[in-house]
C-alpha cells in the first residue's frame, strides 16, 4: 500500500487526528489536493502554520471566517468555525507539545469526538515522531515514505518538458536518472536533476553519477546510513570460492526471469570468522558483483539520548534502504551492534527495542534489500536474528591458493602488472602460512614503505620477506581465540567460505601439486 492509499484508507475510516511523519509537506499537501479532486469530495481542504496563518487549498461550500489566530487560539477557532468535512494540515505542530503545554495535548483529545462526528480531521505535520504519551491513543501516526520511482519520473516530466528534444535523454537513460533519485525527496530530487542540467546543459548518462553524487552525500547526512560506491569486484576478494560461486546463485534472484517465476528475494547473509579475512571487503564485493548499491547501517547512530528516537531513527534507516532497493544493506560487526540484546537479556531498553524492530522488518519485508551482516563471534546474539539470514559462512585464515592470491592482488593495486614474474610467490606463500588478508596486505605496504626509504627502489623479494618476518599473525598473538571461533566451522554451525586446503591446488613454477 502506498502513501496516498493509506491516507484514503484513514479519511474513509473518518481518523480525525493523524500525525504524519515528513519534511515533505508540499508533497502531502498535493496529495491530498489529488485525492480530493479524485473522490470528486466537496471537502474544504486548507493548511495552517504559525508565520503565515490560514491558507485555502480547496474552498468549501461554507467558508472559513478570516482571523489570525496562535498557537493557544487555533484549536478553539476550529472547534467553532471549522467547515464540515474539511481537512486542516497543520504545519510543525509539535512546536505545540514541544512546549509542554497541557492545554493543546488536552484540548486535542477533548475535539476527537466532535471532529469525527462532523467528518473533520486534522492532519499534523511533524519532521519527525515526537507524539506525547497523551495522544498515542487519539492520533494515528503515519511515516510519508520517500517518493517512488513513478513520482520521481513525473518530477523529471514536470521539469523538463519545456526543453529541446535533443537535450532530452532516451527513455532508459531516463529511467536511470530516475533510478539514481530514489531515496531523495522530491525537493532533493528536484535540486539534484537541476545540478545535472547546470552542469551539463543536457541530460544525459554522465547525469547518473551527478545524481549518485547527490543521494551519497544526502544519505551520509541522515546519520544512520552510509552510501559506499559499487566498486570492489569478485577479482579484488582472494580466495573464498564456496562463498563467491553461492553468491552468484543468489543473484539471479533479483533478475526479471525470477520475478516471472514469482521467486522470493533473498534475505540475506551473515559472515562470520577470524578477523582480517575480509568478511567487510566481501560486502563490499556483493554490491560490486551484483551492481547494486551498498548501503553501510551504522547502528551506533541509530541509538539517541531522547525517548523513543532510536526506534524512530532505525525506522527511517529502514525505509530509506527500502525506497533505494534493490539494495545490498551492510552491518558491519553485527556482534557489537546488537549485544546484548535478544529474548534472552533483561535489557528493555533503546537497545532491545530496536533490535526487535529490526527483527520484525528481516522476517515481513518485502522490497529487494538484501542484507550482508558481519561478526568476529556470534555467540551472544539472538538466535532468532540467525536463522533470519538464507546462510552462515565461516570465513577461516586462507588457504595456501588463497594466500597466492591475496599476495597477488595487493602487488598488482601496488603497481605490478605481473608479480608471478617478478617474485617467487610460492616463497612468499609458505612463509606467510598462517596470515590472514589483512596481515598480507600489511606486508605488501611494509615492503613498499622498505623501498621507498632505500632511495626509492624498485620493491624486491627480499623486503616481502623481511616484511613476513616482523608480522606477528592474529594465529599465534590469539591462537586461542581462532580456534573457539573455528569451531563454528568444525561443529556444523556455520558453512566454510573456502574449499578445504586438502584439496586445493597449490601452484609450483609450471607444475601444480595438490597438498
Amino acid at each position: 500500500m502506498d502513501f496516498s492509499e493509506e491516507l484514503v484508507g484513514l479519511f474513509l475510516a473518518n481518523v480525525p487526528l493523524i500525525n504524519l511523519v515528513t519534511y515533505e509537506e508540499e508533497r502531502v499537501i498535493r496529495t491530498v489536493e489529488r485525492i480530493n479532486g479524485e473522490r470528486q469530495a466537496k471537502l474544504g481542504v486548507y493548511s495552517w502554520d504559525l508565520a503565515d496563518g490560514f491558507q485555502t487549498l480547496v474552498e468549501a461550500q461554507q467558508p472559513l471566517p478570516k482571523k489570525e489566530v496562535t498557537t493557544d487560539t487555533l484549536l478553539p477557532f476550529l472547534e467553532q468555525n471549522a467547515p464540515r468535512g474539511s481537512v486542516f494540515i497543520l504545519k510543525d505542530f509539535h512546536h505545540a507539545w514541544a512546549q509542554k503545554r497541557p492545554y493543546i495535548t488536552r484540548k486535542l483529545r477533548n475535539m476527537a469526538p466532535g471532529l469525527r462526528a462532523k467528518g473533520q480531521t486534522l492532519l499534523l505535520l511533524t519532521p519527525t515522531y515526537d507524539l506525547p504519551t497523551e495522544l498515542m491513543d487519539d492520533v494515528v501516526v503515519a511515516y510519508v515514505p520517500l517518493p517512488t520511482e513513478e513520482e520521481l519520473a513525473g518530477l523529471f516530466a514536470e521539469m523538463t518538458k519545456d526543453l529541446d528534444r535533443a537535450k532530452l535523454p532516451p527513455p532508459e537513460v531516463r529511467r536511470k536518472l530516475v533510478v539514481a533519485a530514489l531515496g531523495l525527496t522530491t525537493n532533493q530530487a528536484r535540486l539534484a536533476f537541476s545540478r545535472v542540467w547546470a552542469s551539463l546543459e543536457r541530460f544525459d548518462e554522465r547525469g547518473i553519477e551527478l545524481v549518485t553524487w547527490a543521494k551519497r552525500q544526502i544519505i551520509r547526512e541522515s546519520g544512520a546510513l552510509e552510501f559506499w560506491p559499487a566498486e570492489e569486484g569478485e577479482a579484488d576478494v582472494g580466495g573464498l570460492d564456496l562463498l563467491k560461486e553461492w553468491l552468484r546463485k543468489q543473484e539471479k534472484a533479483f533478475s526479471e526471469e525470477a520475478r516471472i517465476a514469482r521467486l522470493p528475494y533473498p534475505k540475506g547473509v551473515a559472515l562470520i570468522g577470524i578477523p582480517g579475512t575480509g568478511k567487510s571487503l566481501t560486502a563490499k564485493m556483493v554490491s560490486g558483483l551484483w551492481k547494486l548499491p551498498l548501503l553501510r547501517l551504522d547502528v551506533g547512530a541509530v541509538f539517541a539520548s531522547l525517548l523513543g528516537e532510536s526506534e524512530a531513527n532505525m525506522r527511517r534507516a529502514i525505509g530509506l534502504a527500502e525506497t533505494v532497493s534493490p539494495c545490498i544493506l551492510w552491518i558491519d560487526e553485527m556482534d557489537r551492534a546488537f549485544a546484548g540484546t535478544g529474548a534472552n537479556t533483561l535489557n528493555s531498553g533503546a537497545p532491545t527495542r530496536v533490535f526487535g524492530s529490526f527483527l520484525t522488518w528481516m522476517e515481513e519485508r518485502r522490497k529487494p534489500v538484501y542484507v550482508v551482516a558481519t561478526a568476529n563471534d556470534i555467540s551472544g546474539l539472538d538466535a532468532a536474528l540467525m536463522s533470519r539470514f538464507d546462510r552462515t559462512f565461516f570465513l577461516d585464515l586462507p588457504n595456501a591458493l588463497e594466500r597466492r592470491e591475496i599476495f597477488t592482488i595487493h602487488l598488482k593495486r601496488a603497481g605490478i602488472p605481473f608479480p608471478e614474474r617478478m617474485f617467487h610467490l610460492d616463497e612468499l606463500v609458505d612463509k606467510s602460512r598462517g596470515f590472514v588478508g589483512r596481515e598480507i596486505e600489511r606486508v605488501v605496504r611494509d615492503a613498499r614503505f622498505s623501498a621507498f626509504d632505500d632511495g626509492n627502489r624498485q620493491l624486491e623479494q627480499e623486503d616481502l620477506i623481511r616484511g613476513i618476518a616482523e608480522v606477528i599473525p592474529i594465529e599465534k598473538s590469539h591462537g586461542e581465540v581462532t580456534e573457539n571461533l573455528r569451531r563454528w566451522k568444525t561443529e556444523g554451525w556455520a558453512s566454510p567460505a573456502s574449499s578445504e586446503e586438502a584439496a586445493v591446488p597449490v601452484l609450483r613454477g609450471r607444475r601444480i601439486e595438490l597438498k
